[in-house]
């Protein structure tokens, strides 16, 4: 317990640090941005901006975990970060907007860009990316947010390096219209980023099925369990990031409450071990059910009189 308190103590940290810098190269990436006149820095500022946001949530996600249930969320607040999520995609698409239409202004009518300011920053904003993915690195022990969280930061990293490359190309040539070229690029990659969470969000909120599950394998894994005779009645869903939940019916004989608890508590561990489902409902039964396959359609309650 002492370790995994370290462990989240060592995360917090390095998220902490991690949202700290970022802020200085957005902060450096606009101000530089606005100087240069380059839409390629600005592009790159709002994608650090996207890095720093998911940074912010999986700290938030960490801090809301802690918090215990209640009668009315007896759940407790897992969601409370992929609602976040949510929203801050939902922005960043509307923000892709005007970085293309910047873009195509500035393409059909090249600005003059301060290529050396560019170099400059976009170096600095790279130096600090691989710092913050560096840091993370140590700290993260395959939590599945921090992950998430480095991910985003090296292909920030990568677009760091195409905004340097840009500014190397406006230096020695001249061709100022690889500033916005490049800005449209960054805004491809800020709207698939932010479609992917937003995807991911609404198949949280729509309790569909954990893409890091196969249910059918999950069912025949523990058809496979000594006792047990038939699975239905399955539902898997996710409480929160990377956090899965399920309950299900198991049919078994007719046998002794310590045999059955033998059966849930191996049922459990394969679920836990196998498959990452912290949370499951297993309701044991004797008879058959006439359910054809695991899965079962809820039909509307009807109204009270």
């Amino acid at each position: 317990m002492a370790s995994h308190s370290h462990n989240l103590t060592g995360i917090k940290r390095g998220l902490t640090a991690g949202i700290a810098l970022n802020l200085l190269i957005v902060i450096a990436e606009v101000v530089a941005g606005t100087i240069a006149g380059s839409l390629g820095l600005i592009s790159d500022a709002v994608h650090n901006f996207t890095d720093m946001a998911a940074l912010g949530i999986a700290w938030f996600a960490l801090e809301q975990a802690k918090r215990p249930p209640t009668a009315t969320k007896t759940f407790g607040f897992h969601r409370t970060g992929i609602l976040t999520a949510l929203i801050n995609s939902l922005l960043l698409a509307g923000v892709t907007i005007w970085i293309f239409y910047e873009a195509y202004h500035r393409f059909l009518d090249a600005q003059p860009v301060g290529g050396a300011l560019v170099i400059i920053t976009a170096a600095l904003a790279l130096c600090a990316n691989l710092v913050i993915v560096g840091t993370l690195r140590n700290t993260a022990h395959g939590d599945i947010n921090i992950r998430s969280a480095v991910l985003h930061l090296l292909g920030d990293a990568a677009a760091s390096a195409a905004v340097l490359v840009a500014g190397i190309i406006i230096l020695a040539t001249g061709w100022y219209a690889v500033d916005p070229l490049v800005s449209a690029l960054l805004g491809v990659a800020i709207l698939w980023g932010a479609w992917q969470i937003i995807r991911e969000a609404l198949e949280i909120f729509l309790e569909s099925s954990p893409r890091a599950i196969d249910v059918d394998l999950l069912v025949n894994e523990m058809k496979q369990e000594d006792g047990v005779l038939d699975i239905h009645d399955i539902h898997v869903w996710t409480l929160g990031s990377g956090i899965y939940a399920m309950s299900c019916h198991v049919v078994v004989d007719d046998v002794k409450v310590s045999e059955g608890g033998r059966i849930i508590a191996d049922l459990r561990e394969t679920l836990a071990h196998e498959f990452g489902i912290v949370h499951s409902t297993l309701e044991l039964e004797s008879e058959p059910c006439d359910m054809a396959g695991p899965y079962c359609y809820i039909n509307h309650k009807p109204s009270m009189k």
